[in-house]
């Protein structure tokens, strides 16, 4: 009884820390007014799930969401701009193409896009990378060669969603944050299978020199 009564608390917490962070996002993203400030206010949310998800539950909200929105701004903000031109001519495009093939290669071109968009801010949150471009070549190569992971995340947004758009009052306190938290977490397996592999490639290497 008591295990429960522990766990049950641990997850009001965890809710009103995702209903917190999901505010700092909304309240960053309008100071950044939208197009500019969405990216680092994005960058900064993952950066605190992150953490979560990786067992530090104790670090400070809102002195790491600020730190990240301060330092990682221009990145953030060229990411941000990026993704909401590029889905905008995809959405148009979608809209009045009419040739068959064309209309196929635009939902390809669209599936790429939503696998990038799903890993680009977990990989700038996880890697320190200085290359955006290469940030952008990863986000989807890891979400095409994990696609198990990819599809998977896809149905769990679809399926959250779906129950969240039922209840409007609860999409409003944290509907941002829950499904960065569902992005976050499946694309932090990804990221620990690629680290093992690659542990386990370096290990090989090591032999076969020796």
């Amino acid at each position: 009884m008591g295990k429960m009564a522990e766990r049950l608390n641990d997850m009001c917490i965890r809710i009103l820390q995702l209903v917190y962070i999901n505010l700092l996002w909304v309240v960053f993203t309008l100071l950044g007014l939208v197009l500019v400030g969405i990216g680092p206010a994005t960058l900064a949310m993952f950066t605190v799930l992150r953490q979560w998800i990786r067992g530090n539950t104790d670090i400070p909200i809102f002195p790491t969401f600020w730190d990240t929105y301060r330092k990682g701004f221009k990145e953030g903000a060229v990411i941000g701009v990026f993704y909401i031109i590029v889905g905008w001519i995809l959405y148009i495009d979608l809209l009045y193409v009419q040739s068959f093939f064309l209309r196929a290669l635009l939902f390809v071109v669209s599936f790429a896009y939503i696998v990038s968009l799903c890993y680009i801010f977990p990989i700038i949150a996880h890697y320190d990378w200085k290359s955006i471009v290469l940030k952008v070549k990863c986000s989807v190569v890891f979400g095409i060669s994990y696609l198990q992971y990819t599809l998977l995340l896809l149905i769990v947004l679809a399926l959250v969603y779906f129950i969240l758009f039922m209840y409007p009052g609860v999409l409003t306190f944290f509907g941002i944050s829950i499904g960065c938290y569902i992005i976050m977490w499946l694309t932090n397996q990804v990221f620990t299978r690629i680290e093992l592999q690659a542990g386990v490639q370096e290990g090989k290497s090591r032999l076969e020199s020796k």
